[in-house]
């Protein structure tokens, strides 16, 4: 029995996924490689001796979830080298066709001129790497596939590139790539398609961006301040019962600020878009006369729709809290376990297959449950956007899903560490993606036994970044931790103020340089700045007359023990970081209120 081990990847895919400003530029650019990944696996479906290892997709599933950009597939008869070519070239051809019919389409948004150059966008934009090697038995498909996995390795480390050669030259780069030369026109007249689809005053976009913003359904793209706040929306319908329908149907005349023809595009899962189907940037107090004004609405007018219709419904239900998550979850260990079910032969890993296809359908639908929105889902990864107050369950909720799939395939499953990156709703889409990649890499931890984490990473709007991270599977794990953490603020028992007293303290004492530092590991200074933390919490009265005040142990800060000061520097951060992403987390739901103590997480 003598086959071939065929693997392809399709690229750019994290450059490219990134490259966005608005909500649609993001999702439908994920949207572009999982389709360019599907024409692959189309285009190969029928050949004859070729069976599919990575991904084994039903066709009746393949329009409901992400592929991978990775294909691996047996062929048992004829030339992988003709089949890798035949794949490479539908899917450049699918770009290139879906690219120039978006040009063609909005005709009215592109320069005549351009034509040439957006064609040789299309055309170099992807990275297609293929490799082959031939074995004769399932006893060789482990070192078959080490094979072609250090070829493909090193082709990709090769970085080889065409000159373009239809440059015009004097033309605006790209605002989403910074490279590629923009085909839009000069002038933005700002209205028609230009407003249609959010093109601002002073933005370009190549041939790429230009499918990015235009393809797909409008309705399709929620934007991210309606996510951030989705659970405040919820909470305002059901406070203002008057002032909330009134909103509504004062909306209804401000076309540009709602999804277009949300009635008509498929809401399974979502049927929260529904109850307030537009920007809602109309509910931030900062922000409600930038939105109104690019509605064209003037500004008597805008100071009087939001006198009418949005003070009374802030004055009544609270200002929302404009924060919103990246979340981004990557399974652990995967090298491991496909490694372990490499000796079993290819059939082995096209149950892994099965079972990661699985897990991207269920991610939608559990994203969806949680008032989200997927960005993308394929193998052991998901990206998605969800409100601050349903993050925790949601990335809990993930982990369990992937887990309890897996075991069925793989005697130990991996698991899924889970970043949370926590921005304001305004910030650019860049910059959130960013914070969930920092996230998803802290989850990770630094050693290969520390996966399993729930990482998170907040930044403040007045710029401050509170990092902090737990294992899921730690005793108390980091739910647990964090439960904690929205008792004592619940309770009130630790006041914001005397934490921001303990992280003054904790940033007076030196720091050392690494853990080899002789600092590092001086247990008398550790003992000190141990002493202090509970002289400063000791001064907080608890009101049940303990004349002990607040203990460590009670904040569920550990210092019993004689430590080195970095490892009491190290326990004091993770716990002060904690805190402060509880709060986050406790004044993001729905109804709370400021206590006016600490400006700094408003």
């Amino acid at each position: 029995m003598s086959a071939h081990l065929l693997l392809m990847t399709i690229g750019p895919v994290q450059s490219f996924i990134a490259q966005a400003r608005r909500t649609r530029d993001l999702w439908f650019g994920s949207h572009v490689l999982s389709e360019l990944s599907k024409t692959a696996v189309q285009t190969l479906a029928d050949t004859p001796g070729l069976d599919f290892i990575f991904p084994v997709l039903p066709s009746d599933k393949q329009k409901d979830t992400g592929l991978p950009n990775k294909l691996l597939v047996r062929l048992s008869e004829g030339d992988p080298r003709a089949l890798a070519r035949k794949a490479r070239e539908a899917v450049r051809t699918r770009l290139s066709e879906w690219g120039l019919e978006q040009w063609h389409e909005h005709h009215e948004l592109v320069d005549d001129a351009s034509l040439a150059t957006a064609k040789e966008q299309l055309d170099t934009l992807i990275e297609f790497q293929a490799a082959w090697t031939q074995y004769s038995s399932e006893a060789e498909y482990e070192k078959a596939l080490a094979r072609v996995e250090k070829a493909i390795a090193g082709r990709k480390r090769l970085h080889a590139f065409t000159p373009w050669l239809h440059q015009r030259g004097g033309i605006h780069k790209s605002s989403l790539d910074g490279a590629r030369e923009s085909v839009l026109r000069p002038m933005n007249p700002r209205k028609g398609k230009w407003a249609r689809f959010r093109i601002g005053l002073r933005e370009q976009l190549d041939a790429i961006g230009l499918l990015k913003r235009t393809g797909g359904k409008p309705g399709q793209f929620v934007p991210v301040p309606s996510i951030g706040l989705s659970a405040f929306i919820e909470h305002a319908e059901a406070t203002c019962k008057t002032e909330f329908p009134k909103l509504l149907d004062a909306c209804k005349g401000l076309k540009q600020m709602a999804p277009e023809a949300v009635s008509g595009v498929d809401v399974r899962g979502r049927e929260w878009v529904r109850r307030f189907p537009y920007d809602a940037q109309l509910l931030l107090p900062d922000r409600w006369q930038t939105l109104l004004d690019e509605e064209g609405v003037s500004a008597e007018s805008g100071t009087d729709f939001y006198a009418s219709h949005v003070r009374p419904i802030l004055k009544e239900a609270g200002e929302p809290y404009p924060y919103v998550v990246c979340l981004s979850a990557d399974g652990d260990k995967m090298g491991k376990a496909l490694e372990a079910l490499a000796p079993k032969g290819h059939e082995a890993h096209q149950a892994l297959s099965r079972a990661l296809t699985k897990f991207a359908l269920e991610a939608r639908s559990i994203v969806e449950e949680h008032d989200g929105v997927l960005v993308y889902a394929g193998g052991d990864d998901v990206l998605a956007f969800v409100a601050l107050p349903n993050a925790l369950a949601c990335a809990s909720k993930l982990r369990a899903s992937f887990m309890r799939i897996l075991r069925d395939v793989v005697e130990e499953p991996p698991t899924l560490s889970v970043g949370l990156g926590i921005g304001h709703v305004l910030e650019s889409l860049g910059d959130l993606l960013d914070l969930g990649r920092r996230a998803e890499k802290l989850a990770k931890g630094a050693e290969p036994e520390a996966r399993d984490g729930l990482g998170i990473v907040a930044r403040l709007r007045a710029g401050r970044l509170h990092t902090w991270r737990a294992r899921w599977s730690s005793e108390p794990g980091a739910l647990a931790l964090l439960e904690q953490a929205f008792e004592l603020r619940r309770e009130g028992t630790l006041p914001l103020k005397k934490l921001q007293d303990v992280e003054g303290l904790a940033r007076r004492f030196p720091r050392p340089t690494d853990e080899k530092d002789a600092l590092y590991q001086d247990t008398r200074m550790g003992g000190v700045l141990a002493r202090e933390v509970r002289r400063v919490l000791k001064r907080t009265d608890m009101g049940g007359g303990d004349d002990d005040g607040l203990q460590p142990e009670r904040v569920g800060l550990d210092l019993k023990t004689p430590l080195p000061l970095g490892e009491v520097q190290k326990r004091v951060s993770s716990w002060v970081a904690r805190v402060w992403v509880a709060e986050m987390f406790s004044r993001a739901e729905p109804g709370a209120r400021d206590d006016g103590v600490a400006k700094e997480v408003s």
